[in-house]
């Protein structure tokens, strides 16, 4: 009887453990977020820093690598801005890295956004907007093990929005 009880004990722990760890999502809620997201084939790429030191140049090529891989698997097309007007690269995909680097401290806000025409519903007019944003923060104990998390970061950014899309399809 007391094994039993403890089975049932631990099977409700268990249970009760996983559904913290995984909450339930309300149906169609991700959906949303990415439904302005279809119908994408390509996307133009930029990654920018909010410093512009020799060493975030390199930061910056690395993430653009590791995005333009991530969507080649995924079979969607990376285009790259050099020398296009704002108008003319939609879809944008933008990573900003936002870096907080002190004295011991080496912290940085990674914020993915995709940038596409839009249709207002007043005037009927194209015009650019955000249709879907997101970010992760990555903290690190030195400057090499925070281009490793920003890198980290970026990545696992992209490849949640491309899940995303491929849910739509």
């Amino acid at each position: 009887m007391r094994s039993l009880a403890f089975a049932l004990l631990v099977t409700f722990f268990a249970a009760s453990g996983l559904a913290q760890a995984e909450p339930l999502r309300a149906a169609g809620g991700e959906d949303k977020a990415f439904a302005k997201l279809r119908g994408i084939t390509f996307f133009f790429i930029d990654v920018t820093t909010s410093e512009s030191r020799p060493e975030d140049a390199d930061l910056r090529t690395e993430i653009r690598d590791a995005m333009e891989l991530e969507m080649r698997r995924a079979n969607i097309v990376p285009k790259s801005v050099d020398g296009l007007t704002p108008e003319t690269t939609t879809p944008l995909l933008t990573i900003e890295v936002r870096l907080d680097r002190g004295l011991g401290r080496y912290n940085a806000d990674v914020i993915l956004a995709v940038r596409d025409n839009a249709t207002i519903t007043r005037n009927k007019e194209a015009v650019l907007a955000q249709s879907y944003a997101q970010s992760k923060r990555a903290m690190g104990t030195s400057e090499a093990t925070l281009g490793r998390e920003v890198k980290a970061r970026s990545r696992e950014l992209v490849q949640e929005l491309l899940a995303g899309i491929k849910t739509l399809k």
